[in-house]
């Protein structure tokens, strides 16, 4: 390794005023005190977003004046993402999801009047569930003459095995995207059963209000719109990594109410909760 040169007594105090202009050209009116922020003993206030995105800032300035100072050649990778490249490639993240998906519940079997309205829909709109689960339960029900829209959800953190593939025929499309871009389908009336699996407890409130709200447009007159949601109150069920917040099951339901299904039915599914609402 290639010795550092000595620095300068006399470059220090160059270098300190260049940081103090640096940390003027970055908008920071007390250097002073934004410099005690990140020493080693800071004051007793947190350091907020804005100091970080400073300090970001700073340390990529700094680290520029460095290289030249040393003639050191500049890194385009932190060790930051050196590591996530580590652990990515390790194989430690599909082990632990894995072992997720492996203790994830298994919905029991559906309910006879959603078979019937799986039975009876021409068009379907539809998440499969972890691994495959629901699509796989409702298949030999489905009438010859159904167009199926499958959801191979490319946000959904379990999907990720080619065991998971899902196959398009003349009767199934499948629609690779992420969840909320998925429901950008629903621009027409099209579809008699939009079934949306667990996928609202994986998504901001927001993504999910959209969502709910968009599946109506895409409704036909008579048409359901059903989902699941894990009631988070089983002991000893494992949490799940893909949710986004653990809602318990009454801020599930008063978000799907105020993403105006107010005429939602719930029961108790297992470990699940069942919802569902048809358009009149």
């Amino acid at each position: 390794m290639a010795k550092l040169p000595e620095q300068l007594s006399f470059a220090r105090p160059l270098i300190h005023r260049t940081r103090k202009i640096i940390w003027k050209v970055l908008g920071a009116s007390d250097t002073d005190g934004i410099i005690e922020e990140i020493t080693l003993f800071p004051r007793s206030k947190p350091i907020d977003n804005r100091m970080m995105g400073l300090l970001e800032r700073l340390n990529i300035l700094e680290s520029h004046i460095n290289w030249r100072l040393h003639g050191l050649p500049p890194r385009l990778v932190n060790v930051k993402l050196e590591q996530a490249a580590l652990l990515a490639g390790s194989g430690e993240i599909e082990d632990a999801i894995e072992t997720f998906k492996q203790h994830c519940p298994v919905p029991p079997p559906l309910p006879k009047f959603l078979i019937k309205k799986f039975s009876e829909a021409r068009s379907i709109f539809m998440f499969p569930g972890d691994n495959n689960q629901e699509w796989n339960s409702i298949r030999s029900h489905l009438r010859s003459d159904a167009n199926i829209t499958l959801i191979d959800d490319t946000s959904d953190i379990f999907r990720y095995k080619e065991d998971n593939e899902l196959v398009e025929s003349s009767q199934v499309n499948v629609l690779r995207s992420s969840a909320i871009d998925a429901s950008a389908r629903f621009i027409q009336q099209e579809f008699d059963l939009i079934w949306i699996s667990s996928t609202l407890q994986r998504l901001t409130p927001i993504q999910a209000m959209m969502i709910l709200k968009r599946s109506q447009s895409g409704l036909l007159p008579g048409g359901c719109c059903a989902g699941m949601i894990n009631t988070l109150d089983k002991e000893g069920s494992w949490p799940d990594p893909r949710w986004q917040h653990p809602f318990n099951i009454k801020q599930l339901q008063s978000l799907i109410q105020y993403s105006g299904l107010n005429s939602a039915k719930f029961q108790s599914w297992g470990e699940f909760e069942l919802f569902h609402s048809e358009l009149v």
